[in-house]
């Protein structure tokens, strides 16, 4: 439906995928004298650099669910998925219908917000399908590629990664697709994952916790524990309350041979942070399966 345009938004649009949350906000703050779409398309970033900083509370007061506007209302969807820590009926059931108006599928910013929804709905039929409209837009891009390696498809991972090197190839988003990609295959691509992390965090000169984690993941699965700790470190003192990275320590304790003091310290850190994050409540449903078990003997 769209080729590859001018992206008015091109170096915030890049930092918030980065996770450099505040910079991007910063950049956005720059941008004045808008209207119309690309108002609300500044408005779109600001809003989900927010989510990148858990300020749930804040988008839900901006975006109220009476809201007319397709993408922000798609926003305040995904906003209660990371509250509640799963896609209720409700909340797909409002993406449903705002995805049903092909009007709204014009918007590559909004397919490429409503395809996370869907995703994490497991609807990634759904997904691809308006993702396919716009094969020139780096977001559904690698929200395509994000879909692709949701479902196990890393070939076709591959091959649109492949097809993007011809017209992206040093785009921040592109690369950090690459890299996801990469870090999926796994064996030699590991350290490949991780020099792409590594050059981006250097280019951008903004070491954010989202590349760090990736950055330590790259490690755990080499199996380099103390180089994996000492960039959560870095992390965790960036951001204290970030989930992921709490998440991913109180997992290379455990392969590290860390103390069970310390394992718990991470865990009580991550239930306190994010009591609804994937991690607490997989590991709360294998503890509740364990009992039951136990019980039955």
């Amino acid at each position: 439906m769209s080729d590859q345009i001018v992206d008015d938004f091109y170096t915030a649009r890049n930092l918030l995928y980065l996770g450099a949350y505040p910079q991007a906000l910063a950049n956005l703050s720059q941008q004045t004298h808008l209207s119309g779409a690309l108002e609300l398309e500044k408005q779109s970033l600001r809003l989900r650099a927010y989510l990148g900083q858990q300020n749930y509370s804040l988008i839900l007061d901006e975006i109220p669910a009476t809201a007319t506007s397709p993408e922000l209302l798609t926003i305040r969807q995904l906003v209660l998925i990371k509250q509640q820590g799963s896609a209720s009926p409700s909340v797909v059931g409002v993406v449903d219908e705002l995805v049903a108006d092909s009007n709204n599928l014009q918007s590559p910013s909004f397919v490429a917000i409503a395809a996370q929804v869907l995703v994490i709905a497991q609807k990634t039929d759904d997904a691809l399908k308006i993702l396919a409209l716009h094969p020139k837009n780096l977001e559904c891009v690698a929200m395509t590629v994000v879909t692709y390696l949701a479902i196990d498809r890393v070939d076709l991972a591959q091959k649109l990664i492949a097809r993007v090197r011809t017209w992206a190839e040093d785009a921040p988003i592109a690369q950090l697709a690459e890299a996801w990609t990469s870090l999926f295959v796994g064996g030699p691509k590991y350290n490949e994952a991780f020099y792409i992390f590594e050059e981006l965090a250097q280019a951008s000169s903004v070491s954010t916790v989202p590349l760090l984690n990736a950055l330590a993941v790259c490690k755990m699965h080499l199996q380099q524990y103390p180089e994996a700790i000492s960039l959560l470190q870095e992390a965790l003192e960036k951001n204290p309350n970030s989930p992921d990275t709490l998440a991913n320590l109180v997992v290379c304790a455990n392969h590290a041979g860390q103390s069970l003091e310390t394992k718990t310290q991470y865990l009580d850190q991550l239930k306190h942070a994010a009591p609804n994050h994937p991690f607490v409540l997989d590991l709360e449903a294998k503890d509740a399966e364990f009992d039951a078990l136990k019980n039955k003997f």
